[in-house]
């Protein structure tokens, strides 16, 4: 969805949770982010323990591809992408 670059900005459009495959059952913590430069919506993984607490809707964020090339990685059933606030 980066159409060529390796990261990307965005907004956070809302805080989500999403569960781990089986055999794990933990609750995953995610943003869904609107890309700026051509509105596609994606799903960002948020990382570390309690960095859900330090983002808000509406924010600016950086995000960057991670893990393999359009597939999951991990025990999540998404494309990952990791992000890192601007402001």
């Amino acid at each position: 969805p980066f159409a060529g670059p390796s990261h990307a900005k965005g907004i956070v459009l809302e805080k989500i949770g999403i569960e781990a495959k089986q055999p794990n059952f933990a609750i995953r913590k995610c943003s869904r982010v609107q890309l700026i430069k051509n509105g596609k919506k994606i799903v960002t993984f948020v990382p570390s323990d309690g960095c859900l607490n330090y983002i808000e809707e509406n924010d600016k964020v950086l995000i960057a591809g991670f893990g393999r090339k359009g597939h999951a990685v991990g025990n999540l059933s998404l494309d990952y992408y990791y992000y890192c606030p601007l402001d």
